[in-house]
């Protein structure tokens, strides 16, 4: 399991910033992600930043590209910066989105993480060689939550999903609230199976809602126990679903909402969890 987390990502920026030329004009991120490596870059150098359909228009994020104090005449140079490079497909695609406007400034193009065995061949430069022979499967905070590899991932629901419900002590707030709960991040790709420590007698209500926000999963593993008092009784939150992780093998990770439990449900599987609430991978 690689993971880089966003403080990862800044330190590895300020320790390279010297591989980035002085000259420099214009930062240029390449959307979503490459945005956040170049608005970090930006503000340690005290560049201009924008992102690249920005910049192809003619635009920018900062006193505009036309702005740009180009030295002596000369182009302005400007360097496109993607987050990651792995095959390239990405790389490919932004140059030739360039390719209209490439005459009118001196181009350069970059990333963070060189991350395929030949990223390094398909930049000027790069920051650091994350590549890791015959294991080239990455997870990053900044998409970790929308990687195409969610598939093979447990998810926890209640302060993942949607926000913590009231304690189930009080039922009636408890089951009004678990009928229309508050969204936070809804996956762009299916997951492998969501484990909750919700009842199993409230699947219908669950399932209902998942539809309703057009979430894509396997399976819903639920607690079977009558009640509140019988779960609790007889199995904690982290150790169920420690459980159900450690045996179906076929799981990479887990995505934990609750940084107590994330390290419980590492310990007690021996498998790697992710903490959405403190953003750490525990492994």
């Amino acid at each position: 399991m690689n993971y880089a987390s966003y403080d990862d990502l800044a330190g590895v920026i300020r320790t390279n910033l010297w591989k980035i030329p002085s000259d420099v004009d214009l930062i240029v991120g390449v959307p979503r992600s490459g945005m956040i490596a170049a608005l970090m870059m930006a503000e340690y150098l005290n560049k201009r930043c924008t992102d690249l359909q920005a910049f192809i228009d003619g635009h920018a994020l900062y006193g505009g590209v036309r702005g740009m104090n180009c030295r002596e005449g000369k182009k302005g140079k400007v360097l496109i910066l993607e987050d990651t490079v792995n095959l390239g497909f990405s790389m490919d695609a932004v140059r030739a989105l360039v390719e209209r406007v490439k005459d009118k400034y001196e181009i350069i193009y970059g990333t963070v993480f060189a991350e395929g065995a030949h990223a390094k061949s398909m930049v000027d430069i790069y920051l650091t060689d994350n590549f890791i022979p015959g294991d080239e499967d990455w997870f990053y905070e900044w998409n970790i939550l929308h990687h195409g590899k969610n598939e093979l991932c447990m998810w926890d629901l209640d302060g993942l999903l949607c926000k913590n419900p009231p304690d189930d002590s009080d039922l009636v707030a408890y089951e009004r609230y678990i009928k229309d709960p508050i969204p936070m991040v809804i996956p762009t790709y299916p997951i492998g199976a969501f484990v909750t420590y919700r009842l199993e007698k409230y699947r219908e209500i669950t399932e209902a809602w998942l539809r309703s926000q057009d979430v894509r999963y396997g399976r819903l593993i639920m607690f079977d126990a009558p009640d509140r008092e019988a779960r609790n009784r007889y199995m904690c939150a982290a150790a169920y679903k420690a459980r159900i992780y450690r045996n179906n093998p076929g799981f990479l990770m887990f995505v934990e909402s609750d940084t107590e439990q994330a390290e419980q449900i590492h310990v007690m599987s021996g498998k790697p969890v992710f903490c959405f609430e403190n953003g750490k991978m525990y492994k």
